[in-house]
């Protein structure tokens, strides 16, 4: 089965936000600033900022605006959100692509590796393991940067990889983590120690 999704946009016409001072992006969203606010007493938040359309970039959005509007001053920080495709395999990934590091200047690593040949959990979930997971470091932060998984449950387990693009976990606290054993996660420690830093 193949599934295309043509897109979607802010439906921001019309609405007479020229009135309140609201400024739009160039894709026709609601541009805000890191605390999500709009304007002065006005906050935007979700599809409409058109930042990362994903309901769980939403739902931060929404504690990020009511932690400010109750006077806690948070800003948002979008390093590390996971993305994800529900099929079958799942496909997710986290931080930025090869092309988008380059583009930035980073100098980059990465390693690419057959989850059934560098884990027993594929062999103890389904009867023909597949996946693969891959990691991009950042050469000169000794971070990760990147990841992505095409592998059952691989929304569930990504998040290991996205908590560790957003602190900046170093590469050696990375390779001291221990996995339990017999899951996904040990994926990480084979695909780590296969980066070329």
């Amino acid at each position: 089965m193949v599934i295309l999704g043509a897109g979607r946009h802010p439906a921001t016409a019309g609405r007479g936000l020229d009135t309140t001072g609201v400024q739009l992006t160039g894709r026709g969203g609601i541009a805000v600033d890191d605390r999500c606010q709009a304007g002065p007493g006005l906050w935007a938040l979700g599809d409409v900022t058109g930042v990362a359309l994903f309901t769980h970039v939403a739902m931060y959005q929404g504690r990020i605006v009511a932690a400010n509007i109750l006077g806690r001053d948070r800003t948002t920080t979008y390093e590390g959100i996971p993305r994800v495709v529900f099929a079958d395999p799942e496909i997710a990934a986290a931080g930025v692509t090869a092309a988008q590091a380059a583009a930035r200047g980073i100098s980059t690593a990465s390693a690419e590796i057959s989850l059934a040949d560098a884990i027993a959990r594929p062999w103890t979930y389904e009867r023909d393991p597949r996946g693969a997971l891959g990691l991009l470091a950042d050469r000169d932060r000794g971070v990760l940067v990147g990841a992505w998984a095409v592998a059952p449950l691989a929304s569930e387990w990504i998040h290991q990889a996205a908590l560790a693009i957003r602190a900046q976990l170093p590469i050696g606290v990375l390779l001291d983590q221990v996995a339990e054993f017999p899951t996904y996660s040990e994926a990480y420690l084979a695909a780590l120690e296969r980066l070329a830093l």
